[in-house]
């Protein structure tokens, strides 16, 4: 059974859900809290602070706690954990959750995108080829791009979980092959997303990003699964 402090926890949790406890509203004191749940203080602590936790609730000095405000906060600092903490496997699959989000960040992208973002797409672009054969500054501009797109995109989802992405995909871009022709393949495939977007062809970047990614997923498979030596056996 339950702690009493996660009873708790969870029944006001249901009602900050359903709305009888609206967002920026104060949450009733411990002492009204206690009385209500027939709870020591101490319990009432608990609940609170796995509330807060969870990023439901929000404390103001010499204020009190009171019901958070909407905010993606939570989501992308989840999401990063997750992704950070992920083993070989997993990172697979975060690859072609990449793929499913960045192609339609790309669609929504090339109509959606005005000229500063357009320009940051173009810098990003430019600074991967003034540092193509460097891998850590190549890798840092790479993934510079996609962030600059799903912000492109307007949509605040997509832009809250790629940023929460790109530490662990930095790491997987230098742990990508770093022959001389492939920086020159990579910054080809940006060019190619890119192009499509300022013509406006949703269609046409989306498929762009997914053949992109792709290629990127095949490198970590590579990458992770090296053939045997032919000496072997």
């Amino acid at each position: 059974m339950p702690r009493l402090s996660a009873q708790i926890a969870s029944q006001l949790e249901q009602e900050i859900l359903s709305g009888s406890l609206p967002p920026g509203s104060r949450v009733p004191s411990e002492e009204k809290l206690s009385e209500r749940f027939d709870a020591s203080r101490t319990v009432i602590r608990e609940a609170i602070q796995q509330l807060r936790g969870r990023g439901m609730l929000v404390s103001r000095k010499g204020s009190g706690t009171y019901i958070a405000l909407p905010s993606l906060d939570p989501l992308g600092t989840a999401f990063e954990a997750y992704s950070v903490l992920a083993d070989t496997s997993d990172f697979l699959e975060l690859i072609d959750f990449r793929i499913l989000i960045e192609s339609e960040c790309a669609r929504l992208a090339a109509t959606q995108a005005g000229q500063r973002q357009l320009a940051r797409l173009e810098q990003a672009i430019a600074a991967m080829e003034a540092s193509a054969g460097t891998q850590a500054k190549f890798s840092r501009a790479d993934i510079a791009f996609h962030v600059a797109l799903a912000q492109a995109s307007a949509n605040k989802l997509y832009t809250a979980m790629l940023g929460a992405l790109e530490k662990p995909c930095i790491e997987f871009a230098q742990a990508n092959r770093t022959e001389s022709d492939w920086y020159g393949e990579v910054i080809a495939q940006h060019r190619a997303i890119l192009d499509a977007v300022v013509a406006g062809n949703g269609g046409q970047a989306a498929e762009a990003m997914r053949r992109h990614l792709l290629s990127s997923r095949r490198h970590f498979v590579d990458l992770t699964n090296p053939p045997e030596e032919a000496s072997r056996g």
